[in-house]
Order: structure tokens, then C-alpha cells, then sequence
């Protein structure tokens, strides 16, 4: 028997591990299962090489192994494979090359920790930027993501085994160094019965541990600087990664610390009045201890604190114009793995998470909106003061049994999941007034908080409500699945998950079923299905909306200020009447090998919601907004790509996505969202129907003047994303998403060059972020009633961009 172990005695599944005689000979092959072992049988007694592959990980040759006169291998052999990290050194050293895993049955798409560091993308300290060069991931305008067409949301995202999406809105807002990971995985389509709190698919966050030497790397320790209006500080982003050994062989540790100072610019606003001060600091340290060579434990603590000056400044929003923005988020954990005797793998975990957010107004003065050229722009205090706090508690366990054989191989695997889910939040609202010109602006003219007429203004806004409230849910899940191994080429993937919650309270039963086929002997061509039933969780945000305040609009007319109508929006919520959002999706893939070593990717993925969560106003009931089960998603997308690896990691990929992610009610209304209109269909505001995406990183060979440098890019090209029209009383124009903003395109390159000084090793990068200075708006004046209607404006400009890292010593 063969055992593959990690440096840190983890095991490794999913190994490839090949035995060959001679090199003329075929070469046995086996995988390694959820204990990291495999088993050859029916040897006979000869000398073979042995050699163990896995994609992110070092590879190892035995060239001698000796087998007995038995069936098996005369001996246990463990092996140990070492992750793949940044080399300093032209050391003797191979990477696993990329191969077609027969194993693999969810569709996915893994960026290394290599490729998080070495692709070229605007803001390389913030890892969520980087998720956008994902086939199947957008980033929309506010920084989310979306995978697969979905809602942030509807994507649940694992640190390290545990889910860290904001228990409360979903959103993906813990921090993490871009220095700490060693993966990063999607999979939109065919996830396991184990994974089942979102529609969208599973994103997964995989990061590093200390082994049994000291390391430290330092990246952007030295500040930059800007010239507007002369010269100024610009910002700080240090970046510090050490680990190492507390007790070499039994416990190690790993801390990464990064940070950010930024000084925020604008010199159309006036002279010290134009700028904005932002200070983060994260840390993410994780410890592991081998208590016995059975039992590890693993524990993490990641902190993240955040403070802005005045959140959302812009030419269009003064500095008194926006809130002071304190944020910060904790999460913690501890793992247990136990390997018994027999084969099984018991493993079991607590986490917590918290994520606290507090807006204030800077000021008391009177929020108000005015029509400009380019947009609406904001004058007075700032109109909302909000305190949130979001916590999750989770323990889950998992059991792996040994492979079981009858009629092939079965690998069994089953577990149960626990959440409690707190969300409190508090809000205090000021009226807004919004004009119909920039001519005259100011606070509504009103008589003990009702509007005195004729108005100026075209519309005002008074708020109630938003007192302080406690929203809780608790989840339960159990799941068993099966990896049932028939013959050499066929892989089926049968499972089930029961899902229940304190909102909806029904036990909800998801199905799935998935495989994988190998078309030929050499395993170069695979194709891969699926079909699974996935349901939604119980999002707290939605349930919690009747808590967060009314709104109470009056309007009037431009022309002669008399009162036109007053439109109240409530919300509320009946649990008892709520079903659970359900899903069926499908897919199919097909991976095959290409000559020059060039792997094709080709996947069909069709998704199909119903029951979705959405507040709608039921027929005469005006701004009443009722939470509904009425919402039905669809998405359907093909994409293709096509990757190469060269030598020493270096790797080039492009792909191209055709989809589409729409809605039959597709508008979000909150108190917070001044948009009058029925529901209606139409597309998703991050929908790009046509998608393409490339990067890649090479070396510039036999050029002594340049010697150890490399070449990066990234590419990006799609259709525009689609944006409402609206009136200057904020009413819908038209259908949702009847316009698009321009196409866009994005082209950054960069040059890395490695040297030696003062006896430590250093990485140099310097380039421009959208070279070609193609015009990219996000912002665009969609008032029909404005002269300057689809005036687009914010152009992300081409902008230099370097980097300097510390590898450590020579």
C-alpha cells in the first residue's frame, strides 16, 4: 500500500501514483482515496519506479521499489508530497504537471496560489479582484462577485473547510493577504451533496501552514505617491507572510499580517476638502499540532478592522456628504482529523465569525440631491446612520470510511452541519430632499416635517422605523455520498442532503448525481454530468427588512410645486407563508488534451430557479412590499478554455463564456432604494452575455540584459453591463436593463525581474494597468430628464502599478 501525506503528515487524496517496470513498460496507475492511501494488486516481484503527481504540489520519483513475491508491494510505502511555493533558487525541484484528473467530478476552476501572486490585475492586494479572471466569475460595479450568474449571496464560500459568507447579506467581505494562499477553487455545477447552502455554487478559499523550515516573504513595504495638486502621499500596502516550526515534525505555525493606508484624492472638489483617509489591517494566523501521527489539529483567527473617513467620496459627494465607515470581522476555528486504524478518517470542527459594521454622518446638516452633468450630487450630512452585527456559529463533522468493493469501489463519505445565525442591526434616518435642477438646492422647505407648498423640490423623503432588532435562524444539514469507481474509466457520484431551518421549517431533501467517463486508455479525453436539486438558505437580510424602517415620498410637480402624490413603502413578512428558493441545475464538461501540451475545457451549465425570495407589491396595495416566493432564475452559459503550462509554473490560459442571467422579477427594493416600479423582468445588473478572458505568465528567455525576468498580462473583454433609465423623480423608465454601458476592455502588463542584494532575494514588478487607455466608465447620468442623459463618466484610466517583494535569503 501506498500512503501520500502532505509535509505536515495531512493527508493527500487524489494522488496520482504510477508504477512502471521499465521505461518501454505501461505504466500502473492508481489514486489515492480520502485517507490519501492506494493499492496496486497482482504484481509480480520486480524492481519499479515509482512516481506520485498532483496538480499544486511538488512531484516525487522512487527509482526502486521492490515488490515481493505476494500480489502486493512487499512493504507500506508513504510518500511525502510538498506543496508548491514561490522558488527563490533554481533548485532541483519538478511540479506535478496539469493532467486530466479522472477523479475530479465537479466543474471547476482553480487558480494556484502562484497564479493569485503572479497574474497582473488592478489592486493585487485585495484577493477578490483577482477572482474576477475565473471563468464564470463577474465582479460587478460595487466589488461583489458573482459566480455563475448568481447572487453573491447564493454562493457559499469555505475558508479552510468553514463558511465565512456575511451570515447576515452574504456578501464576501473578509480580507485575507494575497501572500496566504495556496488555492483558490470555483465550482458553479456538480459540488457534492456535502456543499449545500447556495445555488451559485461553491467558492472555495484555501490557504497555507508552516512546515519544518523558517519562512518569511515581504511584499509593498515601500509607500507611493501621487501628484494632484503637487506632490502627496498616495498609499501604503504592506504585505508581511513568516512561518515556521514551533516543534519540528509535531507543530507548526503561519501568520500573515497586510495592511492599507490610503490617502484618496480628487481635485475637482475644494483645496482640503479632496481627500478621503482609509486604514486597514488584517491578520490571518493558524496553528497546527500533530498530537499523535493519528491526530492533527488545526486552529486559525482571522481579524480584519476597517476605518474611512468619509465612505463613497466623490466629485458628486463632498466630504460632509458621506458617512464614517468602521467595519471589522473576526473569525475563528479549530479541526480535529482522526485517522483510525482501520482506514476511516473522522474529522470535526467549531467556528465563529462576526462581522460589525457602523456608519455616522459627518454633521447634522440637511441631505440633499441635485442634478448635475455627469449625475446626481449630494450636498449636506449624510442621511442614514446604521450599526449591523452579524454572527455565525458552526460546528460540522465529516466521516470517511475505508473504500468498500462490491461491484468496483466505493468511497463513502458522510456528515452533518450546525449554524446559529444572529443578525442585529439598528437604523436612524434623516429626511432627503432631491431637486429638479442644480439652479437651487437645499432641505425642502416643511411645517413640522410635512412639505409646505408649492415645493421647489421634485421629490422629499422622510424614514421611520429602523429601532433596534434581533433576527435568528438555525440550520441543520445531514449528507451521504458515494464515489463509486466502476471499472477503470467510469466514476458515479450518488448523494443526498436533508436541509432544514428555524425560518421555513420543512425538511428539505436535495438529491444529486454526477460522473465522470474516460473515453480512451490514456486518459487524455474525459467527459463529465450532472444534475442535482439545491436549495437556498433562509437569507437573514431578506427576513430582517421589516425591521430596518419605512419610507414616506412626496412628490410634486416641476413646474408649479403642487403635490402630485405621497407613496408609502413598507415591508413585511409572513414565515409561515414562505417556501424554501430551489434550483435544479445540470451540466456537462469535457476535458481533453491537445497536442503541445495544451488542455481543453469546454462546460455547459444550465440553471433553473423557482420559489426565489422578493418583495413585490401584491395588485392595489401601492409601496406595500410583501417578501414572496415568486422570483424564478435562469442562467445558462458555455464556456470554453484552454490552458498551457511551461516549465518552472509558468502558464498561459484564455476562455471565452456565452450566457445569460435573468429574472422574471429582477428589481431589489429596500427603504435605502428610492426606485419606484412594479416588478418586472430583465436581466442581472452583472449580465455579460459575451465574456472574454486571458492571462498568462512567461519567461523572456536568452536575453542576458534581462536575465530572470518575466512577462504578465491579464486580459479582459466583454459586453457592458446593463443599467437602469429613470426619471429625476426616480421613477423606472422602460424595462430593467434596457441599456448597457460601453464594451469593455482591459488590457495590464506587467515586468517582473528576480535578483540578489544584500544577500536576500528580491522580485521587482513594474507595468500599467489598462495599457491601451481603452475609456471603461462606471458611471452614467440614466435621468431621461436630464440634458446630459447617458453622459458617461469615472473612466478607469491607464495607471502605472509596481510591486517590490523580499523573498528572503539567499
Amino acid at each position: 500500500m501506498v500512503t501520500v501525506t502532505d509535509e505536515n503528515d495531512v493527508a493527500v487524496p487524489s494522488a496520482f501514483v504510477f508504477l512502471q517496470a521499465s521505461p518501454q513498460a505501461v505504466a500502473l496507475r492508481c489514486v489515492t482515496d480520502f485517507a490519501g492511501h492506494c493499492e496496486f494488486s497482482n504484481l509480480t516481484a520486480a524492481s519499479y519506479q515509482l512516481r506520485v503527481e498532483k496538480e499544486g504540489f511538488y512531484s516525487v520519483t522512487l527509482p526502486a521499489v521492490q515488490t515481493g513475491a505476494a500480489a502486493n508491494v512487499a512493504a507500506n510505502i508513504d510518500v511525502t508530497l510538498s506543496h508548491q511555493q514561490e522558488v527563490r533558487e533554481v533548485v532541483d525541484v519538478v511540479e506535478s504537471p496539469l493532467a486530466i484528473d479522472p477523479e475530479q467530478i465537479a466543474a471547476q476552476q482553480t487558480l494556484s496560489g502562484l497564479d493569485v501572486l503572479n497574474i497582473p490585475y488592478p489592486a493585487t492586494h485585495d484577493y477578490r479582484n483577482v477572482l474576477n479572471f475565473i471563468p464564470g466569475v463577474v465582479r460587478d460595479v460595487t466589488g461583489q462577485s458573482h459566480v455563475a450568474g448568481a447572487e453573491t449571496y447564493q454562493t457559499l464560500t469555505m475558508l479552510d473547510g468553514f463558511n465565512i459568507t456575511q451570515p447576515a447579506n452574504g456578501q464576501l467581505l473578509a480580507r485575507i493577504s494575497t501572500d496566504a494562499f495556496r488555492s483558490i477553487q470555483v465550482e458553479p455545477a456538480r459540488e457534492p451533496a456535502e456543499f449545500g447552502k447556495g445555488s451559485g455554487g461553491l467558492l472555495l478559499l484555501n490557504t497555507g501552514i508552516g512546515d519544518d523550515h523558517f519562512h518569511f516573504y515581504a511584499t509593498d513595504f515601500v509607500p507611493s505617491w501621487q501628484d494632484k495638486g503637487g506632490w502627496k502621499f498616495d498609499q501604503f500596502l504592506p504585505r508581511l507572510t513568516f512561518s515556521g516550526p514551533l516543534q519540528k515534525g509535531k507543530v507548526w505555525f503561519y501568520d500573515a499580517v497586510e495592511g492599507e493606508y490610503d490617502n484618496i484624492v480628487y481635485t475637482e472638489l475644494p483645496a482640503n476638502a479632496d481627500n478621503d483617509h482609509l486604514l486597514r489591517i488584517g491578520n490571518l494566523a493558524k496553528l497546527q499540532a500533530n498530537v499523535t501521527s493519528r491526530n492533527i489539529v488545526t486552529t486559525s483567527f482571522l481579524v480584519n478592522h476597517l476605518h474611512d473617513q468619509y465612505d463613497g467620496l466623490s466629485p458628486l459627494s463632498p466630504q460632509l456628504s458621506n458617512p464614517s465607515d468602521v467595519e471589522s470581522a473576526y473569525v475563528a476555528s479549530v479541526k480535529d482529523q482522526y485517522y483510525f486504524p482501520g482506514g476511516e478518517l473522522l474529522e470535526a470542527g467549531l467556528a465563529f465569525d462576526q462581522y460589525n459594521l457602523k456608519w455616522t454622518p459627518n454633521g447634522t446638516s440637511p441631505y440633499f440631491i441635485a442634478p448635475e452633468p455627469l449625475g446626481e450630487t449630494a450636498s449636506g450630512s449624510y442621511y442614514l446612520s446604521e450599526a449591523t452585527r452579524a454572527r455565525r456559529w458552526q460546528a460540522l463533522s465529516n466521516l470517511f470510511l475505508p473504500p468498500q468493493h462490491w461491484h468496483g469501489r466505493h468511497d463513502l463519505k458522510f456528515g452533518a452541519d450546525f449554524d446559529r445565525l444572529v443578525y442585529d442591526a439598528q437604523f436612524v434616518r434623516q429626511p432627503i430632499s432631491y431637486w429638479p435642477s442644480s439652479l437651487a438646492s437645499g432641505p425642502c422647505p416643511t411645517n413640522n416635517g410635512v412639505p409646505t407648498l408649492p415645493s421647489p423640490c421634485s421629490r422629499y423623503s422622510t424614514f421611520s422605523g429602523g429601532s433596534p432588532s434581533a433576527t435568528y435562524d438555525f440550520e441543520s444539514s445531514a449528507y451521504a455520498e458515494d464515489r463509486w469507481l466502476i471499472g477503470n474509466r467510469l466514476l458515479v457520484e450518488p448523494g443526498v442532503r436533508l436541509d432544514w431551518d428555524e425560518v421555513i421549517r420543512s425538511p428539505l431533501l436535495s438529491p444529486r448525481l454526477a460522473g465522470t467517463y474516460v473515453l480512451d486508455n490514456s486518459g487524455n479525453t474525459k467527459l463529465s454530468a450532472g444534475i442535482g436539486l439545491v436549495y437556498d438558505p433562509s437569507f437573514l437580510f431578506l427576513i430582517a427588512r421589516p425591521f430596518a424602517g419605512q419610507r414616506t415620498d412626496y412628490f410634486f410637480n416641476t413646474s408649479t410645486g403642487g403635490l402630485t402624490g405621497i407613496v408609502p413603502t413598507t415591508f413585511s413578512v409572513d414565515q409561515k407563508a414562505l417556501e424554501a428558493p430551489r434550483f435544479i441545475n445540470w451540466s456537462l464538461g469535457l476535458e481533453r488534451k491537445l497536442p503541445a501540451a495544451i488542455y481543453l475545457k469546454a462546460e455547459f451549465l444550465e440553471k433553473r430557479g423557482s420559489r426565489g425570495f422578493v418583495y413585490n407589491t401584491p395588485s392595489g396595495s401601492s409601496g406595500n412590499f410583501i417578501l414572496e416566493n415568486t422570483r424564478d432564475d435562469r442562467y445558462d452559459a458555455f464556456e470554453l478554455t484552454l490552458r498551457h503550462n511551461f516549465r518552472e509554473s509558468y502558464m498561459l490560459m484564455g476562455s471565452y463564456t456565452r450566457s445569460r442571467a435573468r429574472s422574471n422579477q429582477v428589481l431589489d427594493f429596500n427603504v435605502d432604494n428610492p426606485l419606484l416600479s412594479p416588478q418586472q423582468p430583465g436581466p442581472y445588473t452583472w449580465d455579460t452575455p459575451n465574456r472574454f478572458l486571458s492571462w498568462g505568465y512567461v519567461p523572456l528567455f536568452k536575453l542576458p540584459i534581462i536575465h530572470q525576468t518575466e512577462i504578465a498580462y491579464s486580459l479582459e473583454t466583454r459586453t457592458g453591463f446593463p443599467f437602469n433609465v429613470t426619471n429625476d423623480q426616480q421613477q423606472l423608465v422602460g424595462p430593467p436593463g434596457s441599456r448597457r454601458f460601453p464594451e469593455y476592455f482591459s488590457l495590464n502588463l506587467q515586468l517582473e525581474k528576480r535578483f540578489h542584494l544584500f544577500g536576500y532575494f528580491w522580485a521587482l514588478r513594474g507595468g500599467f494597468d489598462n495599457i491601451t487607455g481603452h475609456s471603461n466608465p462606471y458611471v452614467v447620468n440614466s435621468d431621461i430628464n436630464s440634458p446630459q442623459f447617458l453622459t458617461f463618466s469615472g473612466f478607469q484610466g491607464r495607471g502605472f502599478t509596481s510591486r517590490i517583494r523580499l523573498l528572503g535569503k539567499k
